[in-house]
């Protein structure tokens, strides 16, 4: 967990300024980190001796920059679309199809390539300047959440929230997790306030907060599923001594799900 503290204290101010230059270097940013996770999610499921259909959904991840490109937000269901339907089309007509195998190739597809597609539809110029507010909100919500819950579920966790998952998580830090990620979310609304941006109301933050942060821990207890199962500790080392992409991102893909829903029907 101080891996995740550190990683939010560095990446919201590196998220921030890439945000500010924004054009092709968040988009660059959006597909290297599709690429990475994916890659280190299918890597971790081979280790455990499955065989997912892996250039469907590489092949969507390389393509979501020139496609968005091309087509802008249209493009991004029937990408994600073709990436699963070629992905099961080559797991049926192997010689010996296994439907884990089928489950662990849409997998990354669903939960890493979906977020990232949907992060790139936030930076969209049709959608500024609420686009860039949601996303700040999105990592403040992911990454103070996890501050938070560290610290309380140290310090006043007693009942286990998934032992069975993640043994050290705690009922206390979730709810912790929750309240401190929404009020630093709440306080992120109002200095965006300050810059003149156009933001939701306090309440309607609040409410997004919550919602994304129960989202945010979902993730998070999913990606230490998924570890658990394969048997490894870190899905990559793209950070040296922090783990890979996925390790620092699991929480905040889920919540760029809700962000980006919440985009979607309001604005």
């Amino acid at each position: 967990m101080i891996q995740r503290i550190l990683t939010g204290v560095i990446g919201i101010p590196a998220l921030v300024a890439l945000l500010w230059i924004r054009g092709w270097a968040a988009s660059l940013a959006v597909v290297v980190c599709c690429v990475l996770g994916m890659y280190e999610e299918y890597s971790a499921f081979r280790r455990k001796n499955h065989y997912p259909s892996v250039w469907p959904g590489m092949l969507c991840a390389f393509a979501l920059w020139p496609a968005y490109a091309w087509k802008g937000a249209d493009v991004l269901l029937p990408l994600m679309v073709f990436g699963m339907m070629m992905a099961m089309f080559e797991i049926v007509t192997r010689k010996k199809p296994e439907w884990v195998d089928a489950a662990v190739s849409l997998y990354p597809i669903v939960t890493v390539f979906l977020p990232m597609a949907l992060f790139m539809l936030l930076l969209d110029d049709a959608r500024q300047p609420i686009g860039l507010v949601l996303v700040i909100f999105a990592f403040v919500i992911a990454f103070g959440g996890d501050i938070f819950a560290y610290f309380i579920g140290t310090f006043m966790g007693k009942h286990k929230l998934c032992p069975a998952v993640s043994p050290k998580k705690t009922v206390e830090g979730a709810i912790g997790g929750l309240l401190g990620g929404a009020a630093l979310c709440v306080i992120a609304a109002f200095i965006c306030r300050l810059t003149g941006a156009a933001t939701p109301g306090y309440l309607s933050v609040f409410a997004l907060s919550i919602v994304g942060g129960i989202a945010g821990q979902i993730g998070d207890l999913s990606a230490s599923l998924v570890k658990r199962h394969c048997g490894i500790k870190d899905f990559g080392s793209v950070f040296p001594g922090h783990g890979g992409i996925m390790d620092r991102m699991d929480s905040v893909l889920f919540t760029l799900i809700v962000v980006c829903s919440y985009c979607i029907l309001f604005w």
